[in-house]
């Protein structure tokens, strides 16, 4: 194998890693603070839930709901899938 190329040392990439594992969070806090808020978080006025309507609600609850029983009794989806003896 020729080449100039050394490998990365530890020290670096340890560093880089520590970067991202900092920011990632952060971006991450941010992208949903304005996906829920909106741009301006100050605007206290605007009620969080004032455009669902009955159509959105209906369709969080029965998303929600499964999920909810799922995490809370996984036996009963996987003892669909186990074959019986």
């Amino acid at each position: 194998m020729g080449g100039i190329a050394i490998p990365m040392p530890k020290i670096f990439t340890m560093f880089i890693m520590a970067i991202g594992i900092t920011l990632t969070p952060i971006c991450l806090l941010s992208m949903l603070r304005e996906m829920f808020y909106g741009y301006k978080i100050f605007n206290i006025p605007n009620f969080f839930n004032s455009d669902s309507g009955p159509r959105e609600l209906f369709l969080l609850i029965s998303i929600f709901l499964p999920i909810l029983g799922i995490g809370m009794y996984p036996d009963f989806l996987l003892s669909l899938s186990v074959e019986k003896v």
